[in-house]
């Protein structure tokens, strides 16, 4: 198990409780799919809660919808940045196509996170 992967789980697991719900599975797959996502299987949603895996990025919006937080909230990329995990209203809104692009680039690993960084700091160095 990655410390991605179980910091996730942490904050899947306090994202819950915040909720009023417990750790069940098969609850949480149920969420899932209720709230947009795709059909998972409890195991799936069992390894998440445990840390052990990752949801792919339909789901961890759902979750997201599920839980009234954020997918950046779940996913820690405010933990990376040393920002306040807020509610969404504090922050500017963002158009639905980059919001998408948002929500597709905090699921990337690390390292691909890190190089998209890379390119936009590049790219707003230069004014392009």
């Amino acid at each position: 198990m990655n410390s991605e992967q179980a910091e996730f789980g942490r904050r899947l697991r306090a994202a819950l409780k915040a909720a009023g719900l417990g750790e069940s599975a098969v609850q949480l797959a149920d969420l899932v799919s209720s709230h947009g996502g795709d059909a998972v299987s409890p195991q799936a949603a069992h390894n998440w809660i445990r840390g052990k895996a990752l949801p792919r990025p339909g789901n961890l919006k759902a979750l997201a919808r599920a839980l009234d937080t954020r997918p950046d909230v779940l996913y820690g990329a405010l933990a990376d940045t040393g920002q306040d995990a807020a509610p969404s209203c504090s922050r500017k809104r963002l158009a639905s196509r980059d919001q998408r692009t948002m929500d597709a680039f905090l699921v990337l690993p690390p390292k691909q996170r890190e190089a998209i960084r890379a390119l936009i700091e590049s790219l707003a160095e230069t004014g392009l």
